[in-house]
């Protein structure tokens, strides 16, 4: 599922309604949505949470008003989404002077008249959908028409080669040893490399530099069916994390039974250093390459 990550001003008025409106629109047509005061929890550390949803978002949503004009955090947050290379869709929600930051951004203009079509056009150009859905009437936003089911387990289009065996949570657990997170749109391998059977009771789990980890599976491994497995990137291997666990590793051993604790190699790279998560303390950070950690497979569903 792409996910969007919606920046804005809180003004009460122009701007915080049509961030809203399309995080209301977004949801209905199937995208995972991160705004600030549906994302952020009772003792978060909100400046990590927000490097998080951005990291493991695919394209920033920007509205556009006069309080984003001076606002530091929303100028951040685009900074840093065009730093990690997530793409930037700045939407109008009245007319203001853009900001010198923005002005080499082509920007949707929603102040008159809300192209949610357009909008939703752009968005799926960005995340692969080549054809975005239809977008939600006023009616159904506000609720004045029927919801849409959520898919069940045996409709949920990951293909015909899979069976689903059990659900989790948000995890679809397959017959083949995978798994598949909708919340995120991501297969993962159940076992570590190294791992094998059901519940991962075969063989160990081996460790690899960074170095070696990366030549042996970067891209293109083949396994269940698939020949498109790859390492994680580190927003997506961090959504593995599961918080509040009294006993480690912090990680659904349901659905990935026998996980070491301890930390899995990452494909992504910070401050030249690649980076890593520790399941044995629920948090993440670079390491030297010559050091050995678990490595845990992916590929994308969408």
């Amino acid at each position: 599922m792409p996910k969007a990550f919606i920046s804005y001003a809180r003004d009460g008025s122009h701007g915080e309604n049509l961030a809203i409106e399309i995080q209301q629109q977004l949801q209905a047509a199937g995208f995972a949505v991160f705004r600030d005061v549906i994302g952020l929890k009772p003792g978060d550390v909100w400046y990590h949470k927000l490097e998080f949803e951005l990291e493991s978002s695919d394209v920033m949503v920007l509205v556009v008003s006069e309080k984003v004009r001076t606002s530091k955090w929303v100028h951040n947050e685009v900074s840093m989404a065009e730093e990690i290379g997530i793409p930037v869709i700045p939407v109008l929600a009245e007319k203001v002077r853009h900001p010198l930051w923005l002005r080499h951004l082509q920007v949707l203009d929603f102040c008159v008249a809300q192209d949610w079509t357009l909008l939703l056009g752009a968005i799926g150009h960005h995340v692969g959908r080549p054809s975005p859905p239809s977008p939600l009437s006023r009616q159904a936003v506000e609720g004045e028409q029927e919801n849409t089911a959520p898919l069940s387990p045996s409709t949920s289009g990951i293909g015909g080669g899979v069976r689903e065996n059990s659900v989790s949570g948000r995890y679809i657990i397959h017959n083949n040893d995978t798994v598949t997170d909708t919340e995120t749109g991501l297969m993962w391998k159940r076992c570590s490399e190294g791992q094998s059977s059901r519940n991962c009771s075969s063989g160990n789990a081996e460790t690899y530099s960074w170095d070696d980890a990366m030549s042996k599976f970067s891209k293109g491994i083949s396994f269940a069916g698939y020949n498109d497995w790859r390492m994680p990137t580190i927003g997506e291997l961090r959504t593995l994390i599961v918080n509040g666990k009294l006993v480690k590793p912090f990680i659904d051993l349901d659905v990935f039974p026998n996980t070491p604790a301890w930390a899995y190699w990452s494909s992504s790279k910070r401050r030249k250093h690649p980076e890593r998560v520790s399941f044995d303390h629920g948090n993440w950070d670079v390491s030297a390459s010559s050091v050995d950690f678990y490595v845990r497979l992916v590929r994308s569903i969408q």
